[in-house]
């Protein structure tokens, strides 16, 4: 009976994943290019959702305490319809960015509220691996939003979102009348201090798949069509990235069980480094780019896999709950600043400079890995 209740949960999970993270940065970039706006002025728009993800995460558990998950759900579903019908009336400035705050208000709602509903309705012996599931299947929902675009127009993507929503919706409700849900999320004893220093590359490693997972699901169409390459071609690229993202998660904690998180965090920082050295050299050569941005993907979403690791394994259990918030709001923080400077690495002159400053920034927090070893008498 649980794993059928949970099945409605990932299932509508991955629906409004699929809009909420995967199409719409896609959509605003697209319709905004279309409107002859420049690179910044994209990043900007893009970055807004994530602003209200920021201004909204703190409120949203005293939401679910005061509603219930069954009504925070129903509020995500309406705040990311609304989003989606707005850009059918009207794609005018100031409605596109009403657009990207209503569906950051969606994320973060269905974001918390299933992240706790997860806890809540597996068992002790299976909530890992439920987690891990879950994760995964967000993943997946970035990787196949983009083929979206391979097979609709912009105006026939919008209407697949609003069909995609309101499945969400009913496998939302169809959850809340088959399971008995509490009106509180899993336990939110207060948190002790957590010594941010022990996991301060964790957190720099949160902020760096943040900015780079996100500045290439929005931006990596633009970027790839400046070489020539069409729509559909760069939406397939979007898509190996996804995949990577989802499909590479699973290798890379093993490694860390193996070899520690510390050597699976410098691999993913190599990985960047010479994926994007072929992205650079070869970037209107698809053979290659497929290969490379799935590893790449892989890396970039695998440095907040290893982050949570890292966390895990280095401090003690009473500050768990509060480091993890920490690593969402550096992920968080990273999709916000990551879009807004690529957009402006886009419109240099020297095209390739966005594949360069993931690759920079990648260097860097090899540098900070080798800086600051993990704690002493953990195997890192």
């Amino acid at each position: 009976m649980v794993s059928g209740i949970i099945l409605y949960l990932f299932s509508a999970s991955l629906l409004f994943q699929i809009i909420q993270v995967g199409v719409f940065p896609i959509l605003i970039a697209q319709i905004l290019s279309n409107q002859g706006v420049d690179g910044f002025t994209i990043g900007i728009f893009l970055a807004i959702s994530w602003v209200a993800v920021l201004l909204v995460g703190p409120v949203v558990p005293r939401l679910i305490r005061q509603t219930g998950f069954n009504a925070a759900n129903a509020s995500s579903s309406l705040a990311t319809g609304a989003a989606v019908v707005l850009l059918l009336t009207s794609t005018a400035h100031p409605v596109v960015l009403l657009s990207a705050i209503l569906m950051g208000i969606g994320l973060i709602i269905r974001w918390v509220s299933c992240d706790s509903l997860v806890v809540e309705l597996s068992s002790t012996q299976n909530r890992g691996r439920m987690i891990g599931l879950h994760e995964a299947l967000m993943g997946l929902g970035i990787a196949i939003a983009p083929l979206l675009f391979v097979f609709f127009s912009l105006e026939g993507v919008l209407w697949s979102c609003i069909v995609i929503a309101v499945a969400g919706q009913l496998l939302f409700s169809l959850l809340a009348a088959r399971a008995s849900i509490s009106a509180e999320p899993p336990s939110e004893k207060k948190p002790t201090s957590i010594p941010y220093s022990l996991i301060f590359v964790a957190l720099a490693a949160a902020f760096v798949a943040g900015f780079i997972e996100n500045s290439a699901i929005a931006l990596f169409p633009l970027y790839f069509e400046s070489f020539g390459l069409n729509l559909a071609t760069s939406a397939l690229l979007v898509s190996a990235f996804g995949f990577g993202g989802t499909v590479l998660q699973p290798p890379l904690g093993y490694i860390s069980d193996r070899k520690g998180y510390r050597f699976a965090q410098m691999l993913c920082a190599l990985a960047i480094v010479v994926t994007g050295a072929l992205a650079v050299f070869y970037q209107d050569e698809i053979w290659v780019l497929l290969p490379a941005l799935f590893l790449m993907g892989g890396a970039a979403g695998g440095f907040n896999t290893l982050a949570v690791i890292q966390a895990g394994r280095d401090l003690e259990r009473s500050t768990i709950p509060s480091a993890m918030a920490a690593i969402a709001m550096l992920y968080t923080l990273g999709s916000i600043v990551g879009p807004v400077i690529s957009g402006a690495m886009i419109e240099l002159p020297q095209r390739t400079a966005m594949i360069m400053e993931f690759m920079t920034i990648a260097v860097l927090l090899l540098f900070l890995m080798v800086l600051r070893p993990g704690k002493p008498g953990t195997r890192s």
